[in-house]
């Protein structure tokens, strides 16, 4: 697990990548009118790191129509993992809740870079991501919808870009990764 987060610290752009800051992970909104500007995911473990994947531009933009809901980006895709447990987490920051419609869309071009960063290291490299867990968060401005709550579940089901789950969050908030995955702190 160590050694595919080496090479993808080596293969992505370091431009346009986090590294996780004494097991912290900081994941960022880019837009100046957001609210909610920033998330601290804390107990990410050694060499976690984030693409910042809506500052990448979606890979077949010269190829494909631009109107196309696959140019959608989340805000982050992160790699880490919990205690020898490797995790993806797709990550998108909210001003307010957003509708699940438009959350899916964004996490299926993650999922679709996913997919296709899985078959370089494959071809390349000879490693997979393919059995790394993947997960979907919506991180939402709680100070906009202050009847929400944290949702209070034990195992996530949020494996698929339809099933993200949404955390109503503090800006800059610090949140465990185990709490986030279901696990016992």
């Amino acid at each position: 697990m160590t050694q595919v987060l080496q090479t993808l610290g080596q293969i992505l752009n370091p431009g346009k990548c986090v590294q996780g800051a004494n097991s912290t992970l900081t994941i960022a909104e880019r837009h100046r009118q957001a609210s909610l500007k920033s998330i601290n995911i804390v107990s990410v473990g050694k060499n976690a790191m984030a693409l910042e994947f809506d500052k990448c531009g979606f890979p077949g933009n010269n190829v494909f129509n631009e109107p196309l809901p696959m140019h959608r980006a989340c805000d982050a895709v992160a790699f880490c993992l919990v205690g020898d447990e490797p995790y993806v987490l797709c990550c998108e920051l909210k001003s307010s809740e957003p509708s699940r419609h438009e959350a899916t869309e964004q996490f299926r071009s993650a999922h679709c870079f996913l997919d296709y960063l899985d078959s370089l290291l494959k071809t390349y490299y000879d490693q997979t991501i393919a059995d790394w867990p993947r997960r979907y968060f919506v991180f939402h401005d709680a100070a906009k919808s202050p009847l929400s709550k944290a949702p209070l579940i034990e195992i996530p089901k949020n494996d698929r870009p339809e099933r993200a789950q949404m955390w109503p969050v503090q800006n800059g908030e610090r949140i465990y990764l185990r709490k986030l995955l279901g696990k016992p702190l």
